[in-house]
């Protein structure tokens, strides 16, 4: 078990052989590097920040595809018809029918599950918050500790790639010893050190300086250009790719110069993957929305505005025993209950 950042740091040292492309990081210590993020912030306010995880950007896939497949289904029925052709027999009836259940089935399951709770940074009570298979993990941002590391991964289709991660370590609620390792910086393909690094800044500016501050890291009394920029990059969705390379082919007849078959490639798959895409667009927003109200109660009360201001750790013991205290009295009230 991983129960510090220092252990941590020896860990990857060990592993990768080398210390040259890790450091050891602070909340209280400034690395040198220009904040700035890339595009894994969900929203920033005067409360908190969110950070998308890698589970929450792959929800949806399975509502996309059945929007893709029972569309298929759909046209193949409904194609002949058009031309003139009659329904031949009830088997189209059953296509059509299965066709729409494949569009509905993975959406309503997809939609009722919990939503994928993103990583919360929590200015007013300096803390961090973190949703593990439905337990709740944290650490103080005073005495958090990270290790940001690059490493290369060499394969025979792609050569040698660098990957690079930023990790802190997190604390279960309710039993201390019980800890994780969590990476912040999403997918670790192409990620350099001095992105991590930069990353880093840009949320050790957000806790230590406040919501608001321009590209050197100075605080601003409001919201500037440079965290709507970074906002926006975290709120560009599949979708918005998708849409975005239809769009390819249009500039390229603009610029005049003829238009290149990656750019017709791409504008034919756009419209391929627009039903998927859009699929899982309807999810994620959908459990974005839910996701406040899926934390426990001791993280919702510390996410409003006029929330309380004590720390999980100050909590965690009285929060405990009580808890403690329910489960006893509920298992006391079914052996009076039960027959002998």
């Amino acid at each position: 078990m991983i129960e510090n950042a220092k252990k941590l740091f020896d860990a990857v040292t060990k592993k990768f052989g080398s210390s040259s492309n890790a450091l050891q990081l602070s909340g209280g210590s400034g690395t040198g590097y220009a904040p700035s993020q890339p595009g894994l912030v969900e929203s920033q306010d005067e409360v908190s920040l969110t950070l998308r995880t890698g589970s929450t950007d792959s929800r949806g896939i399975l509502t996309g595809v059945g929007f893709f497949v029972g569309a298929v289904g759909i046209l193949l029925v409904l194609l002949p018809n058009l031309f003139g052709t009659p329904y031949s027999s009830n088997l189209d009836w059953w296509v059509f029918f299965l066709s729409v259940l494949v569009i509905i089935a993975p959406a309503i399951w997809e939609i009722s599950r919990p939503p994928m709770l993103p990583v919360v940074f929590n200015r007013r009570t300096r803390e961090i918050y973190y949703d593990h298979k439905g337990e709740l993990y944290y650490s103080e941002w005073d005495d958090i500790e990270a290790v940001a590391y690059e490493y290369t991964i060499v394969n025979q289709y792609s050569g040698a790639i660098i990957h690079g991660k930023l990790e802190i370590v997190l604390r279960k609620f309710g039993d201390p010893e019980d800890r994780i390792v969590l990476n912040l910086s999403g997918v670790p393909a192409g990620k350099r050190l001095p992105t991590l690094l930069s990353f880093w800044e840009y949320l050790r500016s957000y806790m230590t300086v406040g919501p608001w501050f321009d590209e050197t890291g100075n605080k601003t009394e409001f919201k500037n250009s440079f965290i709507e920029k970074n906002l926006k990059s975290g709120d560009i969705s599949f979708l918005d790719l998708v849409l975005d390379s239809r769009r390819t082919l249009g500039r390229e007849r603009i610029e005049g110069e003829g238009v290149s078959g990656a750019a017709f490639l791409s504008w034919v798959t756009s419209y391929m993957l627009f039903l998927p895409a859009f699929g899982m667009e309807i999810v994620q927003k959908i459990d974005r929305k839910k996701a406040r109200k899926h934390w426990p109660e001791v993280v919702q009360e510390r996410l409003e505005p006029n929330g309380s201001t004590t720390r999980l750790i100050d909590i965690e013991e009285n929060y405990m025993a009580q808890k403690q205290k329910e489960l006893d009295e509920l298992h006391e009230r079914m052996r009076k209950t039960l027959p002998r």
